[in-house]
């Protein structure tokens, strides 16, 4: 509702809206990857996966200096 209230306000600009796009893409992506590998991993790999998830996104904000 906020979002819509903002966009019917003119408030979003054509910028935002344009990220906004960008993110829903990866979300999408992000989101069929995760059915499709649904149940083929056990624990342990997962747990793998997210660690190294995480240490990529670590290591991206230290370099990157964000």
């Amino acid at each position: 509702m906020t979002a819509a209230w903002l966009g019917g306000a003119n408030m979003i600009g054509a910028d935002t809206l344009w990220l906004f796009l960008i993110g829903l893409s990866a979300l999408a992506l992000g989101t069929w990857l995760g059915l499709k590998l649904f149940g083929k991993l056990d624990d342990p790999a997962f747990r793998r996966v997210v660690l190294l998830l995480l240490l990529v996104s670590g290591i991206s904000l230290v370099l990157l200096g964000r």
